[in-house]
This record gives C-alpha cells, structure tokens and sequence, in this order.
C-alpha cells in the first residue's frame, strides 16, 4: 500500500499455486475488462476470484457488477504494486471491495495504513500511534474505524466530518506531542469543545488553563485551575502528617491532572470565577464564610463531596446554598496587586475590631 506516493513493486515471493501462474483469466468490472495471470490472483488467496475459477475449471472468465476505478487499483495491487490512497473515499472503497473479493492480505494492509478523515472540505491522514496515547483512545476515529473494520458495506462508511479543519490541524500537532500556541481564551474554548467532540480528553487536559508554582510561603508546588475544569477523579484528601502538621486542623487537598501528570499530585487552588460566589468576614467574631449559590454552589459540592464534609448545603428558596468555613490563620493573597503578609485576612479582622471599639468609645463620650 502508498498512501500518496509512486508505485513500488511489492515482494511476490512464496505466492501459492492456488490457479496456474500460466494461465491468463479475463475479469469484467462494470464496464471495463481486466486480464490478471493465476498468479497475480494468488498472490492474495484464497479469494472470490481463486475460489470461483477452481470450482469452474473450464471457465476463464467471470463478469461482476463493481467499480472500475476500484478495481483498477486492485488490480495493480495483485500485479505486485503498491497503490495509491489519495482520499478517504479511496481508502474505504477500497476497503469494501477487499472485503467483497476476500483479499485478506490487502484488508489487513489497509488496516496498517494511517487513517483518511474529511474534515470540514479538507483530507487528513492520521496514523494510529498518534490516536493512541494515554486519554486520547477510544475516539471518534477509533471507533468508527473498528466499526468500518468489522462491517465495510455499513452505511456512511467514509470518514467526514463538518468541523474546523484548521483547529483540527491544532490538535493533530497537539497529539504528535508538541504544544499548541494559543491565541487567546476564546482560541482556547474553540480547541477544548473540539477535543471534547473528538473524545480527545488527555489532550483536552493540556489545554485546560491553568498556572503551577511553587508557593513561597509553604515551598511546596501548588496548581491553580478553574472549578469548572476540574476532574472530581483526580483530588486526594491527603492525611498525612507531612501535610498536616501538629498545629495544623486542616488538610491541604491535592490534585493531579487526569492522563498529564501521570500521579504527581500538587497542592490544590481552587479558582472561583462566578458571580455566585461571597466571602462574608465576620470582625466580631473572628471568622470567615464562603457562601455560594445556584449552578456554582453545585459544581463546588461535587469537588468538596469528594475530599470533606466540612461544609453546609441547604436549599433556600428553591435556590442551592452552599457555606464553607473558611480557615483565615495562615491565609496568602493579593489584594489590589499587593502581595499580603502571612495571615493578612487575621490582621484585618483585628484592626477592623481596634476601629469599632475605638467607634464606641468615642460615641460614649
């Protein structure tokens, strides 16, 4: 087989004596008549043509209502040649007729051959390794081509797709390994909802926005990643003593990207970017509560289910409530573009109750 390249012969060596190599046999295809010696018809046998002219030995010729155009390349393929797939039309008719003529060598050569795929006007070829690796199988290719393999005469058997072709040039260089530059968010969400159509969810996870450092405070690696983006599968509620410390009551909750970081959990930060989310700080009393609402509250639930259960869900209203108490002791940040001291949210509540006393007094005198 050749996909897009010139004839080469293809070794004939142990063909087996299933018609006389001597013999000339006269096949008509449609409307064309091609003659193939018995030894260019068992160079892929047993097959319809070897059995038929066995079981009629008078007989030299047979006539058989298929494509030409199919059959021409079939017929350079006995002849010892490699043949040309330009398109994915070529590559699944001449899988179908394989099957129909029962040449068993050229199915299985085609199986070899990268994949041919329409996609939105323009021909891709795609080789099976590159749709292989890790959360990138089973895709919409792979399956549809096992599909095409276990039944070629199945309706809509080529491979076209109504999509990008230029995103998907972004994601076949993705899937080689390399990084995809990307333009911006919305460039971004285009290649995501793409992977997701596609079923490409390893490499939909290196695509997914994110930020890893090394947090100054604690000198342990942390990743920052959107709640919308992250995959419950992937959380660890780590106990052990060296992420909870002796004076320590929380527990440092790690993540690690499903099919990219390949185990390696990283202190999580949760990133809210919702409407739906308040922080209400408490300056009597000294605390601080996340409150979330409607389709956040929910997506939040689904991560914290996971790793707690320290935390309220209610429903007011007909509206989905969730509180969490948030622990403000060692708490880092910025604010306004300043990087806070260690604790700053502590500090402030303090000062806040210096500057409400200080209030009272005055209003008594």
């Amino acid at each position: 087989m050749s996909s897009g390249r010139t004839a080469e012969s293809i070794s004939r060596q142990n063909i087996p004596q299933l018609l006389p190599h001597g013999e000339i046999y006269t096949i008509n295809i449609g409307d064309k008549t091609f003659q193939l010696s018995g030894e260019s018809l068992s160079f892929d046998g047993p097959s319809f043509f070897t059995d038929y002219f066995c079981a009629n030995r008078n007989t030299k010729s047979i006539t058989i209502n298929r494509s030409p155009k199919v059959f021409k390349k079939i017929c350079m393929y006995l002849q010892g040649y490699a043949i040309q797939i330009g398109n994915e039309y070529d590559y699944v008719h001449l899988l179908v007729d394989a099957a129909y003529y029962r040449l068993q060598k050229l199915k299985r050569g085609l199986v070899m051959e990268p994949m041919m795929v329409s996609v939105g006007g323009e021909t891709f070829k795609i080789y099976t390794e590159t749709l292989n690796s890790p959360g990138n199988s089973p895709n919409y290719f792979t399956l549809i081509h096992s599909t095409l393999m276990g039944n070629p005469f199945m309706e809509n058997n080529t491979k076209h797709f109504e999509q990008k072709p230029q995103l998907f040039k972004e994601l076949l260089y993705g899937l080689h390994g390399h990084s995809i530059h990307i333009k911006s968010d919305l460039h971004r969400r285009d290649l995501i909802e793409e992977c997701e159509y596609y079923r490409f969810f390893g490499l939909k996870q290196r695509l997914i926005k994110h930020q890893i450092r090394t947090n100054p405070f604690t000198n342990t690696e942390e990743i920052t990643i959107n709640h919308t983006d992250i995959k419950v599968s992937g959380l660890l509620n780590d106990t052990m003593d060296s992420i909870i410390g002796l004076n320590n009551s929380f527990t440092v909750v790690k993540y690690s990207r499903p099919y990219v970081d390949e185990g390696i959990y990283r202190d999580l930060v949760i990133q809210l970017e919702s409407s739906e989310v308040n922080l209400m700080i408490n300056t009597s009393l000294k605390f601080c509560n996340l409150l979330v609402y409607g389709e956040t509250c929910m997506q939040l639930k689904k991560i914290l289910s996971k790793v707690s259960d320290d935390y309220v869900y209610e429903q007011v209203d007909g509206m989905s409530k969730l509180i969490v108490l948030i622990q403000t002791a060692d708490s880092v940040g910025k604010l306004n573009g300043m990087t806070m001291d260690k604790g700053w949210i502590n500090t402030l509540m303090d000062l806040m109750q210096i500057v409400m006393k200080t209030a009272h007094f005055q209003r008594k005198d």
